[in-house]
């Protein structure tokens, strides 16, 4: 007996999916960086899969790293880790060479892990570029940060819902974030988002996305964070995203709605006076 068309492409999709399980890849970085002799140092470094660290060369005072996947992109039930340990002092700021791309899911989601450790005094800018969700992707992430009460981070990131400049139309796909910032073993920062289904009609919603095709979010903890909340807003006095900015407890956060451009513009606007320096040379190439 011949199965309907529809039944038929279902049974393929699973056929392939099952077939591809035992090759997805599993990968990600660990390191920890040192303040020793007046300069910030890599100690250690193990990479996993097509996972690579760069350190471009700046001159300047703290140690920048470039995230490379040299896979090209993820793919549904790849497994990826990453763990960044700041000791006491260091000055680290992490960014990607390129956008994350990952790739329409055959059934199971794309894991990502990141764990950051900082201790006293050190600090943190995670800058890493835009994910890029094609149609159909499933992306699952968690973030544990522990950091010690003195310590600064600024983490930015930007999520973008389909290959926008190619006029991609979303499909039926998921993204779950989770975070959790804990200050001197404290709990200050806690997230979880879950979209999952139609994405174009989930985002389509005004209480969720209002059709916007990017969001992102800037997280900021230093003694001075909240100090600067004046400035921020400032900052987004021209912005073209739709955004807001709010700061209490010694923590700021910026949220941004809009296209990639806009979203990306704004929080370099944004990014900049919350760190006091310019952003990594890979987010203007």
């Amino acid at each position: 007996m011949d199965l309907p068309h529809e039944l038929t492409g279902m049974t393929d999709r699973l056929a392939t999916a099952r077939a591809l399980e035992p090759v997805r890849a599993t990968g990600g970085l660990k390191a920890r960086y040192v303040f020793a002799d007046g300069a910030t140092r890599i100690d250690t470094l193990a990479e996993y899969g097509g996972y690579r660290l760069r350190f471009p060369t700046t001159h300047a005072a703290h140690l920048e790293a470039s995230q490379v996947n040299t896979g090209g992109g993820v793919a549904g039930g790849d497994s990826l880790a990453f763990a960044l340990d700041i000791g006491a002092g260091a000055d680290v700021v992490h960014s990607t060479a390129t956008a994350e791309r990952l790739y329409k899911s055959l059934g199971p989601p794309a894991k990502m892990d990141i764990a950051i450790t900082l201790g006293p005094s050190a600090r943190l800018d995670w800058l890493p570029q835009e994910a890029i969700l094609y149609s159909g992707a499933r992306l699952s992430r968690r973030f544990e940060i522990d950091m010690a009460a003195d310590a600064r981070l600024l983490m930015v990131e930007m999520v973008v819902f389909g290959r926008v400049a190619h006029g991609e139309v979303l499909g039926t796909g998921g993204l779950r974030d989770n975070w959790r910032i804990r200050r001197g073993g404290a709990l200050v920062f806690a997230e979880a988002v879950r979209l999952e289904g139609p994405m174009a009609e989930i985002l389509a919603r005004p209480a969720i996305a209002a059709g916007a095709r990017c969001a992102g979010l800037v997280v900021a903890l230093a003694p001075e964070a909240e100090d600067r909340i004046g400035q921020v807003r400032a900052a987004l006095g021209n912005a073209r995203s739709d955004c807001g900015a709010s700061a209490w407890n010694g923590m700021l956060t910026a949220r941004f709605l809009g296209t990639p451009e806009d979203v990306r513009r704004d929080i370099i606007s944004v990014t900049e006076v919350l760190a006091g320096r310019a952003m990594p040379r890979v987010w203007m190439t």
